[in-house]
């Protein structure tokens, strides 16, 4: 089952970091500490309340497919690689 977090992006003066949502107001810039959804109704629910984006949790999978052919896997996470 999919599941989902709340992020943002705060500026800084030495630029741009990436806040996560922790629940009850609160944010954090440490990615464990991120709240959960089951559902991505119900981050975006909140995502109105706070702002941001609703991300997609994605794991490492070392058995990924390449669906598309272009030897590519996990495309747009931070697991993105290229095939050996």
């Amino acid at each position: 089952m999919a599941k989902y977090h709340i992020q943002n992006k705060q500026e800084l003066n030495t630029g741009l970091r990436v806040i996560y949502y922790q629940g009850d107001n609160t944010w954090t810039t440490e990615h464990e500490h991120r709240k959960i959804y089951g559902k991505k109704k119900d981050a975006t629910t909140e995502l109105y309340d706070f702002g941001g984006e609703v991300v997609k949790d994605v794991i490492y999978d070392p058995n990924a497919i390449d669906a598309d052919g272009d030897g590519i896997v996990q495309e747009g996470t931070e697991f993105e690689r290229t095939l050996e």
